[in-house]
């Protein structure tokens, strides 16, 4: 077996984290609290 422990970035949602196994593929989904969505910031990329 294999286990693996990490620390949660502030601004995530642990009450709405999600995890699935499918296929040997380990995914998890660490959605953003509504505070944390409304911080982020676009930035626009020009073309050189």
């Amino acid at each position: 077996s294999f286990q693996r422990s990490f620390r949660l970035p502030e601004g995530v949602n642990a009450d709405k984290i999600d995890a699935s196994f499918t296929k040997g593929i380990l995914t998890v989904k660490l959605p953003k609290t509504a505070e944390a969505q409304k911080a982020e910031k676009k930035i626009t990329v020009k073309a050189a």
